[in-house]
């Protein structure tokens, strides 16, 4: 027997050029069912947080690494925002 977590979120963001990244900066809403860690009974809440990452088409170097908190490398010209929420939202739980 498992559970599944049932989220509806929204997204705002902007993105803008600081070189050598194109950073975006994104608000997400959610709202989110998911089981309590102690019963296992379903427990609804509200989560509103922000977060910030960093793209580059070049593989980042260390001291880059070592500067910026987020540095994602992109792939086909391609930025997958939904991995990027989900990690995001999943870091913002608390336990319940």
């Amino acid at each position: 027997n498992y559970w599944k977590m049932q989220i509806i979120f929204h997204v705002t963001g902007d993105f803008f050029y600081d070189e050598p990244f194109v950073t975006g900066n994104f608000t997400v809403e959610a709202d989110v069912v998911a089981p309590s860690t102690r019963s296992l009974k379903p427990v609804k809440m509200h989560q509103k947080f922000n977060f910030t990452e960093n793209y580059s088409e070049v593989e980042p170097t260390q001291e880059q690494l070592d500067e910026e908190d987020t540095i994602v490398t992109v792939k086909d010209d391609t930025i997958d925002l939904q991995k990027a929420v989900e990690d995001n939202l999943l870091l913002s739980l608390p336990s319940v």
